[in-house]
């Protein structure tokens, strides 16, 4: 007996050793015989392993400055020293994004994301991404539905945190989020003040809960409380503190991304995947009560519709899907199942949660597709800090404004909002980069020709299928050949006079590649826009922002493939400070 499990145990090890001997193998020969290979320069291998992974990912300018010394185009080597294509060439970016059959998400991610949150917007591609996305359905102009859900005027009012455009009651105007961490910004500093502190305020702490909150109200109508130093902590929110902030979360999501890139691995128990498998299910038991109480909610308003002829429900993600979703003009094969529309409340409430930066690489990916409203928010706070006489125009506009209640329109209106939000966005992208793989061989095409490895000049370049792209966002963003020689500066004046060499930078907003472009680009930017409104409009007429530390000590940290201001050298880059001066009583 002993000898044939010695037997069994030595065949499935050898069986194991087989796969990675083959597959090491097959990356070894695709690297070496990458047309690529033969034709671009690149950094070295810094770790047979890793590849180039972790010096990317310790320096956030090693990019650039290899971008200076290689060119705009290069190959570099991303984790197991797969071969990755890095271009920030603007046309070739034009064509990647317009070509959605042919570059798409890596499995890798689709993968780790379909495991973590189910069949969702963010963990599908090609014609079930489609699926999720289409529908004959139409809000204010012919849009795919869950462009129209996230973008719509209908779901433009019920954003909790900014100013709304229909009326609102005083008692649900008080619990908007924004101000609610105004008020909580407010009593902190006091306590300090009777102390005789100076009001610093570590912002990403209430920014992070405040976002809690408005994923929660606006998504699915589920009040976290989050920015209540008195409340329990929701069930929803402990089920993904289970799941993701845990001291394993890292090492756990680790191994299901690994699982996913060498799929045999997927036979073995590794660690923390039993745990992982009982957060989330209690997850998916929580989302489908959340499910049945928005369904009895729309039941009772076309009732009252019966009744009355007029119906007033909620407005939040969640009832316009579930409307929409049951909508006898939207074909039956468009339609989402019951777990789909679970997968998207998994989906959304995972892209804005604030722990989420701490976790493997696919999941930077989602929050960089739904953003990071806690990230651009605290970018923008860094941005006016450094800034006085811009900080001091911008509340002066936004003073100008006699209410505190103004509408989405009064805001859209104020020509320095939005050249400020346009330069944080530009300057300050919390997405770092995006990668795509080729789905079949290509040739990609190139504004610049370069000179090759030969000596020869090419035009374009051969993609073998499997080639991995990446799109250095922050690159491109600040790129001297689109924005001139004060591209790094922060310069909201800029957006008077945008250069002609602008409107080549693939994008759906403000000619930048913050939100990128194309059917995978970020689904919900305005609804990001209109909230990062709305927070600066609260915020900025309460407080005056100034620098609580040396420049030398602002920083940034990334992690995967968002970035965020951070105090330099501290642990995890966790926090940032910021003094707050309150203007006037509110």
């Amino acid at each position: 007996m002993l000898v044939q499990l010695v037997q069994a145990f030595l065949v499935v090890v050898g069986t194991f050793l087989a796969y990675f001997v083959f597959h090491a193998l097959r990356i070894l020969y695709s690297n070496l015989t990458s047309p690529l290979r033969r034709i671009l320069n690149g950094p070295p291998i810094a770790n047979y392993l890793l590849g180039n992974f972790k010096e990317v990912e310790d320096d956030l300018g090693l990019i650039a400055e290899w971008e200076r010394v290689y060119g705009k185009t290069f190959i570099l080597h991303d984790l197991l020293c797969i071969t990755e294509l890095s271009t920030s060439d603007l046309k070739a970016l034009n064509h990647i994004m317009a070509s959605p059959t042919i570059y798409s998400r890596r499995q890798s991610f689709v993968d780790v994301s379909r495991r973590l949150f189910g069949h969702s917007i963010l963990s599908t591609i090609l014609d079930e991404h489609k699926r999720h996305v289409s529908s004959d359905l139409r809000f204010s102009k012919p849009e795919r539905l869950s462009y129209a859900l996230y973008n719509s005027d209908e779901f433009s009012r019920t954003l909790p945190s900014e100013p709304l455009k229909s009326n609102y009651s005083a008692k649900s105007s008080s619990k908007r989020p924004s101000r609610r961490l105004r008020e909580t910004w407010m009593s902190d500093i006091k306590k300090q003040q009777n102390t005789g502190a100076s009001g610093t305020i570590e912002v990403f702490d209430g920014l992070r809960k405040m976002t809690l909150n408005v994923i929660g109200q606006a998504g699915f109508a589920y009040d976290f409380d989050a920015l209540n130093p008195h409340g329990k902590s929701s069930e929803l929110n402990d089920a993904f503190a289970e799941l993701m902030h845990s001291p394993n979360a890292k090492f756990n999501v680790g191994a299901w991304l690994l699982q996913s890139m060498v799929p045999i691995l997927r036979l073995l128990p590794l660690p923390g995947g039993s745990a992982i498998s009982a957060a989330r299910g209690r997850m998916e038991d929580i989302g489908r009560r959340i499910v049945e109480q928005s369904k009895t909610v729309l039941a009772r308003q076309d009732s009252d519709k019966v009744q009355t002829g007029m119906a007033r429900g909620p407005r939040d993600l969640l009832s316009l899907l579930l409307k929409a979703n049951m909508s006898p003009d939207l074909p039956e094969n468009q339609k989402l199942s019951e777990d789909e529309v679970l997968g998207q409340i998994l989906a959304f409430f995972f892209a804005g949660h604030e722990t989420t930066r701490f976790v493997a690489v696919p999941f930077y990916a989602a929050l960089a597709d739904i953003c990071r409203d806690s990230a651009a928010t605290a970018w923008a706070m860094h941005a006016l800090s450094l800034y006085p006489s811009v900080q001091q125009t911008l509340r002066e506009e936004l003073l100008s404004v006699g209410t505190d209640n103004p509408t989405m329109d009064e805001l859209n209106a104020l020509p320095y909002l939005e050249k400020v939000l346009r330069e944080v966005m530009r300057r300050h992208s919390p997405a770092v980069f995006m990668d795509r793989v080729a789905l079949v061989d290509d040739v990609l095409p190139l504004a610049k020709p370069i000179v090759g490895r030969d000596g020869k000049e090419y035009h374009s370049l051969p993609i073998r299928k499997g080639q991995v792209i990446r799109l250095p966002i922050v690159e491109v963003n600040v790129s001297e050949d689109v924005w001139g020689p004060d591209a790094l500066e922060f310069r909201p004046d800029r957006w008077d006079n945008i250069p002609a060499t602008a409107s080549s930078v693939p994008g759906v907003w403000a000619n930048q590649f913050t939100f990128l472009a194309g059917p995978h680009h970020c689904i919900g930017f305005r609804f990001a826009l209109a909230e990062l409104k709305a927070i600066l409009f609260t915020l900025l007429r309460a407080f005056e922002i100034t620098p609580a530390l040396p420049k030398e000590r602002m920083g940034s940290i990334r992690s995967g493939q968002i970035q965020e201001p951070s105090v330099v050298g501290a642990k995890d880059g966790a926090g940032y400070p910021l003094v707050l001066t309150p203007l006037r009583s509110v």
